[in-house]
Parts: C-alpha cells; sequence; structure tokens
C-alpha cells in the first residue's frame, strides 16, 4: 500500500513531491557497498568523489578532492594504489598515503605559519593567569602575524590577482586549493616573522647564536615544503619571501622605535650569556 504521505495527490498536498534524484558513485558508498557484498576488491578500487566542509569547491580550508580533478599522473597513481586520497586542510594539500619522511616533513613545515601564532597566542593567556599580565613579545608577534595576513589576502592578492597573467598567479594543478597563489600567505607570513626575529636576535647588544639558528630551522624552509608540496610555485614563494624581507624589516623598525624597553625570549631562555655585539643600532 501506498504511503500517502509521499506520493502527489498525498494529504500534504503543499510539499512537492519530486523522484528520488541518483546518488553519485561516491567512494564511501562504493566501498560500503563492496563490503556489505563481501567483494574487497571493488571496496579497494572505489574512487573518491569530491566533498566540502567549509567555503565552495577549490578554497582548499576543508575539503576532499573528487576524482575526476585529479591529474593524469595522480589518476595513474591511484590506479597502482599509491595515492587513495587528497584532501586540503589550511590549504594545505595532504596526499594519502604519506610515501616518504621528506613529504611529511613538507606537510608539517606547511602548518608552522599556523602552529607558532598558536604558540604566541597560548605563551600571551599564560602569562595573563599566571602573571596578570602578558609579555609583549608574543602579542607583538601576533599583531604583525595577524596584521600582515590581513593585507595580503585583503590587498595584495587582489591586486595580483587583477594585474598579473593567470599563468604567473595560477597554483600547480596537483594543489587541492585553486585560488590564486601569489603571493603565498604561507611563505609571507612566516618570512615575515622570521626577519623581525632574526633582526631582533642579531640586532640586540647581546647575540645568542642558538636562538638565530633555531629561527632558521623553524621558520626558512616554509618556502622548500611549499613547493615540494605542489602548493605555490618557485616565483610564487620567491615573491613572496623577497616581499617578507620588507615588511619584517618594517616589523622590526616599528618595534624598537615605538615600543622599546621590552623583554625577548632569548633574554629569559639562553644556553650562555650570548657574544657582545658593538654594531647593536641605537634608535632615537
Amino acid at each position: 500500500e501506498e504511503d500517502p504521505w509521499s506520493v502527489p495527490n498525498g494529504p500534504n498536498r503543499s510539499i512537492r513531491w519530486q523522484p528520488a534524484r541518483p546518488r553519485p558513485p561516491c567512494a564511501a558508498m562504493s566501498e560500503g557497498q563492496g563490503l556489505l557484498n563481501g567483494d574487497l576488491d571493488s571496496a579497494r578500487k572505489a574512487k573518491p568523489c569530491h566533498w566540502q566542509g567549509i567555503l565552495h569547491k577549490g578554497a582548499g580550508q576543508y575539503e576532499e578532492q573528487g576524482f575526476e580533478d585529479f591529474t593524469p599522473e595522480e589518476q595513474k597513481l591511484w590506479e597502482e594504489g599509491k595515492l587513495t586520497r587528497k584532501i586540503a586542510i589550511g590549504q594545505v594539500s595532504i596526499r594519502l598515503p604519506v610515501q616518504s619522511t621528506l613529504q611529511l616533513l613538507a606537510l608539517s613545515y606547511g602548518y608552522l605559519p599556523f602552529i607558532i601564532p598558536i604558540w604566541w597566542a597560548i605563551w600571551a593567556l599564560e602569562g595573563c593567569i599566571v602573571h596578570g599580565k602578558s609579555r609583549f613579545f608574543p602579542l607583538f608577534g601576533l599583531c604583525i602575524a595577524g596584521g600582515f595576513a590581513l593585507i595580503n589576502e585583503t590587498v595584495t592578492k587582489q591586486i595580483c590577482k587583477r594585474t598579473l597573467p593567470a599563468s604567473i598567479t595560477d597554483r600547480p594543478p596537483e594543489a587541492v586549493c585553486r585560488h590564486p597563489g601569489m603571493p603565498s600567505g604561507h611563505v609571507m607570513n612566516a618570512y615575515t616573522l622570521m626577519v623581525w626575529c632574526l633582526l631582533e636576535a642579531c640586532l640586540c647588544k647581546w647575540v645568542h647564536f642558538e636562538w638565530v639558528v633555531i629561527i632558521l630551522v623553524v621558520m626558512g624552509p616554509v618556502p622548500w615544503a611549499r613547493v615540494h608540496n605542489r602548493d605555490h610555485t618557485v616565483a610564487q614563494v620567491a615573491v613572496s619571501a623577497t616581499c617578507a624581507v620588507f615588511m619584517g624589516s618594517i616589523a622590526y623598525y616599528i618595534r624598537k622605535t615605538h615600543f622599546p624597553g621590552h623583554g625577548q625570549p632569548w633574554d629569559w631562555y639562553s644556553v650562555n650569556k650570548g657574544l657582545q655585539n658593538p654594531y647593536a643600532p641605537k634608535f632615537l
């Protein structure tokens, strides 16, 4: 017997009845059906389909790329079983399974521009809770990261998008994120903070070389990681790093001239007293 609520002439005539649309052969559906039928081979062969978590397709914030958007080389890797899924979180493309330690390292460096500000935010919050007042260094670092990131996304990228050809602004075809890649926000953020921290560490009265090494090791490889992970081109990260040198220098000058006399990490955590720098600049 037909359900009167599910047919066109049923009591609820205000609801427009439409036949069910066929669902796409999603990987999860095919895999589940294959497992129910005991067919493990069909479950493994299910092609991945696109899934969007945040914003629109190609935003790269939180999504999975469908098989039809794979490059021919990636489709071949999928057929060989070397690539099963492509997802993006925070505009970082993640290809599963991770094939090498180098690939894992590149993924890790891709998230450093997020990790450093998060660490500074925790550090600033800890100062407020424990000491009743936050340290200046992490707060100023957060202002640099947030301020320049906002300028990059709302001004710089929009200018590049409208004035430069697609051959320069387009990301590599392997990237899940399809937004313009000129300039690279990850590299811009990481290198602005790196240049600022390097100037602070190298031009102070006492130089602590262990901190100089830490800054370079933590932030220096970010451009390589973005290129190795095929989220940006060499030209995009090179331009971003060059612009970041200028922005990091501005941040250093603002800190020295408008907010002098504040402590720095090497004042609290250092291996030794450091090497005295007779060329440390003095600002009025």
